[in-house]
């Protein structure tokens, strides 16, 4: 099977030029990674203390913020990033805690050999569901202690069923499988993979970090004095079709809504603009107008901030097959919590919302009635404050656990 893997990816490595001719995205995917083999030679400065972190993209990559950080702080080390996806190495101007960032090379038997050889990590970690065969052999072969972390598993993946299992069987090439739940250390555990640690998810100790920064956005201060704010994050066109209908109809005049859609761009912006039926203005005006209901956030790096100020939230991507987005950066804020429908690919939304802590809803008038009960019940909030307060104090700590059992 190792043999198949490796003469499909060597077909697919001669054939992207082609492709590449009528697809500009896989033209650009080429183009980045002609250049890597010799970025490395003219900018990577050696060292015996590289650790190599590798994302699928940027969500990925904020999972590994915290472990990033203490490791920086504690070890003198040299911190590489990886990323597969474009729109992770996009918007590598967001991080600042490494000191390389590269695009991984195809997961050839020659590219990962020299890859390894070049940047010699002392130790690699590869984060929630990373799994190149190619790279994990060359890393046994040359004894660089290597890590799954931020591991969830289930018994329907991929990685387990029979036409699968080459790659299910590469589990065993970590030296620890840090996963965030009970249930993923089990079905590792029957699979025979016992290598495993229930660590927890560090997605917890990633939104504290955020406590300790400066939250501000003096530009919107004076737009929300005296207001009830609604900071709905993330969100699509399915969520955005209750958030609107809701603005549109209710007569709460001191309720104010920050939308910060997920997508910014032009199209998706002017579309936002030609559902909303009442005043609103967008964040990237010279002069926000006091007096509207809604204010659209038209630029990206603002939503952490923005739930620092939320009386209440409502987090995207759960009323579609987006995916929901991380209810924690809004959660640690401590304010009620709302979500759509799908959620249950993510641990931390069914740990919340089977508390009570996070309100799910699945149609309009669930919604209305969730966000009415939420504005006009003081009770209510402190009580879903207080769940999720609770939740954060009894998970946090993961990224502890794993330094812990890092051969650093």
């Amino acid at each position: 099977m190792n043999i198949l893997y490796s003469l499909f990816l060597n077909f697919v490595q001669l054939i992207l030029p082609v492709v590449g001719l009528f697809n500009p995205r896989i033209k650009r995917f080429i183009i980045y990674r002609k250049k890597i083999f010799n970025e490395i030679d003219y900018t990577f400065q050696s060292s015996k203390n590289n650790i190599w972190f590798h994302a699928a993209s940027l969500g990925e990559y904020e999972l590994a913020v915290p472990l990033i950080l203490e490791l920086k702080k504690k070890k003198n080390c040299k911190i590489i990033l990886t990323f597969f996806s474009e729109s992770g190495f996009k918007l590598k101007n967001r991080i600042k805690e490494v000191d390389q960032y590269l695009y991984l090379p195809i997961d050839t038997k020659s590219n990962a050999k020299k890859f390894i050889e070049k940047i010699n990590p002392l130790i690699s970690i590869f984060i929630k569901s990373e799994i190149w065969p190619n790279y994990l052999t060359q890393l046994k072969k040359k004894q660089v202690p290597t890590y799954l972390i931020n591991g969830r598993f289930t018994d329907n993946d991929w990685y387990f069923s029979r036409i699968n299992y080459f790659f299910g069987k590469h589990l065993k090439s970590f030296e620890k499988i840090f996963v965030q739940d009970y249930n993923s250390e089990k079905i590792l555990e029957k699979n025979g993979i016992n290598n495993v640690i229930n660590s927890g998810s560090t997605k917890v100790d990633r939104s504290i970090i955020q406590l300790s920064l400066d939250n501000r956005i003096s530009k919107i201060e004076e737009i929300i004095k005296n207001k009830i704010v609604f900071v709905c994050g993330s969100t699509w066109a399915e969520d955005e079709a209750h958030i609107f209908k809701f603005l549109n109809e209710t007569n709460k005049d001191d309720l104010i809504c920050l939308l910060a859609p997920h997508d910014v761009s032009k199209s998706n912006i002017q579309r936002i603009e030609k559902n909303i039926n009442i005043s609103f203005d967008k964040y990237s005006s010279n002069k926000i107008h006091s007096e509207i209901k809604i204010l659209i956030i038209d630029t990206i790096g603002e939503l952490k901030k923005l739930y620092s100020y939320a009386d209440l939230s409502y987090v995207g991507g759960g009323m579609g097959t987006k995916g929901l987005h991380n209810i924690l950066e809004a959660c640690i804020f401590m304010n009620p919590v709302i979500i759509g429908k799908n959620y249950t690919e993510f641990v931390e939304a069914v740990d919340l919302v089977n508390l009570n802590g996070v309100n799910s809803i699945s149609s309009y008038v669930e919604f209305k009635k969730t966000i009415e009960s939420l504005i006009e019940s003081n009770d209510l909030r402190k009580e879903k404050k207080q769940i999720i307060e609770n939740y954060i104090n009894t998970n946090k700590g993961a990224t502890n656990k794993i330094l812990k059992n890092l051969k650093i």
